[in-house]
């Protein structure tokens, strides 16, 4: 087990979305939804640049950094089938992780974010 984190870095928001997606693309809900879009190999360079992006968002959100200029909801709306159950799945894995990354007030600030944009995709999807 690695020691939890009490700091919120690139270094570390990688470590998070590493762990996430790894059990993410071995889950049988969201398993299909990530391996159709960037494959099973978490090492390819698609998967690279997708946990880069990430991070850029994260430090974003969380920090208040200039790092990412993306359309979180607009990569989500394309995405087929998905349903309700896909974004439950969802964070139950990402806090799973969250809390096996960092402290428990960092992980909180994850999770608490990582709820609202999933409901806010649920609205932008109309599930």
């Amino acid at each position: 087990m690695l020691e939890l984190q009490n700091s919120i870095t690139r270094k570390n928001i990688k470590n998070l979305m590493t762990l996430f997606y790894e059990r993410a693309i071995c889950d049988k809900e969201l398993g299909p939804f990530f391996i159709h879009e960037l494959g099973d190999d978490i090492a390819s360079e698609d998967w690279k640049e997708h946990i880069e992006l990430l991070a850029d968002f994260w430090l974003a959100k969380l920090l208040g950094e200039k790092t990412y200029k993306g359309d979180l909801s607009g990569a989500h709306i394309r995405v087929p089938h998905i349903k309700k159950e896909s974004f439950m799945k969802w964070i139950e894995l990402f806090s799973a992780s969250a809390d096996e990354v960092y402290v428990s007030d960092i992980s909180d600030r994850f999770k608490e974010k990582g709820l609202l944009f999933s409901e806010q995709f649920m609205r932008d999807l109309n599930i």
